[in-house]
C-alpha cells in the first residue's frame, strides 16, 4: 500500500503555530475547549497516519465521501461515507484512506479542559444518516465558515469567533437529533422537503421523478406546486443551488474549475461553465477574477 500524509489536491488545511495557541490558553473565553488543526482532505489517495503514541490532541475524522479504516487498540474500524469517529487525545492509532474508493475527509484537532467529555462518543465508527433534516450542508457550511475566518490570519478575534464556533460545530456530531430539530418544522412542507432533499445531494444529478418522490406527489402535481412557490422548475432551482455552491468553492478554495465542476456533478467541464454562465452572467474564470 502506498503511503501519503498530506498533499491532496483541493485540500484546506490550517495549524495553529504554538505561539498562538500558547495565546489562546491564556484567553478564559477560549482556553475550555479549542482548535489546533482543522482541514478538508478530497479524495485523499494513499492517505495514511500512524501515531504509536497517540495525538496530544482529540482528532475527529468525518467522512463525506468513500470510506477509510482507523485502526485502535489492534481494532481495525471502517469509516465510509456519512459516518464520523473521534480519537482520544493520547491513544495510540493508525488510519488510511481505501486505495479503491478513497475517503474524502474533513478533521479537526480539538484540546482544552472539556475535550476529555467527548471521550463518551470516542473509538466507533458513528453514522449521520441522510434525511429530509439531517442539515449536512449546514455541518459542512460550519467548517467552511471556521475555514474562511482563519484563511485571514490569527487575529483575537478571529481566534475567539472560531473557537467560539467549534462546540456548534462538535454538538453537530454528537447531537443530531437537536442539531435536525430546527428543519423538523417543515419536513412535511413538499417545497421545503424538496430543497432540503436537493442541498443534501448537490453532488448528484437529480431527475424530476427522483425530487418528486421525495414528496410523496406525483411528478406533474410536484412541479406545478413548487413552480407556484419558487417561480422556478425544481430542476432550474436544483441547478441554481449547485452553482451556488460553486461559487463559494471558487471563493474559498483554490481548488480547480474542472474540480469544482466534478464535485458539483458536471462530468463535462465546459457543460459545467455554460450553465455557470447561464446563471451567474459570467464563466466560472471571470467570477474568481472578479473576487480577486
Amino acid at each position: 500500500m502506498m503511503k501519503k500524509e498530506d498533499g491532496f489536491p483541493g485540500q484546506i488545511s490550517f495549524v495553529i503555530p504554538e505561539r498562538i495557541l500558547a495565546l489562546v490558553k491564556d484567553n478564559p473565553l477560549i482556553a475550555d475547549l479549542y482548535i489546533s488543526d482543522i482541514g478538508y482532505y478530497p479524495q485523499a489517495r494513499h492517505h495514511f497516519r500512524e501515531r504509536p503514541s497517540g495525538s496530544a490532541q482529540f482528532i475527529v475524522i468525518y467522512c463525506v465521501e468513500g470510506k477509510g479504516e482507523i485502526s485502535l487498540n489492534k481494532t481495525m474500524h471502517t469509516v465510509p461515507a456519512d459516518h464520523f469517529f473521534i480519537i482520544p487525545a493520547g491513544m495510540p492509532h493508525a488510519y488510511h484512506s481505501d486505495e479503491q474508493n478513497p475517503w474524502s475527509i474533513y478533521w479537526i484537532h480539538f484540546s482544552g479542559l472539556k475535550s476529555g467529555n467527548y471521550s463518551r462518543f470516542a473509538c466507533q465508527s458513528l453514522p449521520i444518516e441522510r434525511s429530509k433534516t439531517s442539515r449536512i450542508t449546514d455541518r459542512i457550511d460550519l467548517f467552511s465558515e471556521i475555514f474562511r475566518n482563519l484563511d485571514r490570519g490569527f487575529s483575537i478575534e478571529t481566534l475567539e469567533y472560531v473557537n467560539l464556533c467549534l462546540p456548534h460545530l462538535l454538538a453537530s456530531f454528537t447531537h443530531l437529533s437537536q442539531f435536525r430539530l430546527i428543519k423538523e418544522s417543515g419536513e412535511k412542507d413538499p417545497v421545503v422537503q424538496s430543497i432540503n432533499f436537493m442541498l443534501e445531494n448537490l453532488t448528484k444529478k437529480l431527475k424530476l421523478d427522483e425530487i418528486a418522490t421525495e414528496t410523496g406527489l406525483s411528478a406533474s402535481h410536484y412541479s406545478r406546486l413548487f413552480q407556484n412557490r419558487t417561480g422556478h422548475s425544481p430542476i432550474d432551482y436544483f441547478i441554481q443551488l449547485k452553482i451556488q455552491r460553486a461559487c463559494r468553492m471558487l471563493d474559498n478554495s483554490g481548488w480547480m474549475i474542472a474540480d469544482v465542476a466534478r464535485e458539483m456533478g458536471f462530468d463535462d467541464q465546459f457543460y459545467f461553465s455554460r450553465v455557470f454562465r447561464k446563471v451567474m452572467g459570467m464563466s466560472p474564470a471571470e467570477y474568481r477574477k472578479r473576487g480577486n
